[in-house]
């Protein structure tokens, strides 16, 4: 049975209606909301997003066996569900860049944010969300197909939280960040380089200094990623 789909024209955020729904009505994994506008849509680190024609799609986990110190492979699992569902939609190849970013080549029109949020109990990760915003799109036709495309692939993705392994290895594939030398600015100060030598298996990326120290970075840690050139 396919899991039940809230829509709605205006939502504060799809986040807050997928958390309250999950709370209030024991929402199951799956459930997902899917909004045209929202009021105060935020991206990682938030920061304010407003787009035009745009659609927001939210998908609720509950993973049952997701080590609380993996949490970071939300963010893998929600950037790989909207590459596929893009790819799918629409001509053209796209690549994750770590850790919530989507480029595409040739390079297109579309800007997309993604969101992972999850809430923990004693030892365990009760739920998540897994959420990605995408526009502009102007025809109506093409809004239904990137919104089914992306309730297909984040149910699929959420689902796979309980197998974070096979999240990740095809996560790897699409990441373009990989092998590449980086400068990473981070939170509350300050900056870091090295080369993006692998995403581990909580889902952190693995930065490799010139003197071959590896050191492990969290999504949280990280204010933005830049790929330096020359590389």
């Amino acid at each position: 049975m396919t899991p039940p789909t809230r829509t709605v024209a205006v939502a504060l955020s799809v986040e807050a209606l997928l958390h309250q729904w999950a709370r209030q009505e024991a929402a199951p994994a799956g459930a997902a909301v899917v909004a045209d506008t929202e009021i105060a849509a935020r991206r990682r680190g938030g920061i304010e997003w407003r787009m035009p024609d745009a659609v927001a799609v939210s998908v609720l986990a509950r993973p049952e066996t997701l080590d609380p110190s993996a949490v970071d492979v939300g963010w893998a699992a929600a950037s790989l569900a909207a590459a596929r569902a893009l790819d799918a939609c629409r001509d053209g190849r796209r690549s994750c860049l770590w850790p919530d970013l989507i480029a595409c080549e040739p390079v297109d029109d579309l800007e997309v944010a993604i969101s992972s949020a999850f809430t923990l109990g004693p030892g365990r990760v009760e739920l998540a969300a897994l959420t990605v915003r995408v526009g502009p799109i102007a025809s109506p036709q093409e809004r239904t197909r990137i919104t089914d495309g992306l309730l297909m692939h984040l149910r699929e993705l959420a689902a796979g939280l309980d197998d974070p392994m096979t999240v990740l290895h095809a996560y790897r594939d699409r990441c373009s960040t990989l092998g590449r030398a980086v400068e990473l600015r981070m939170l509350p100060h300050g900056s870091m380089r090295g080369v993006a030598a692998d995403v581990d298996d909580a889902g952190q990326l693995v930065l490799s200094s010139p003197t071959g120290l590896r050191e492990r970075i969290a999504v949280a840690s990280v204010n933005a990623v830049r790929l330096l050139p020359g590389q």
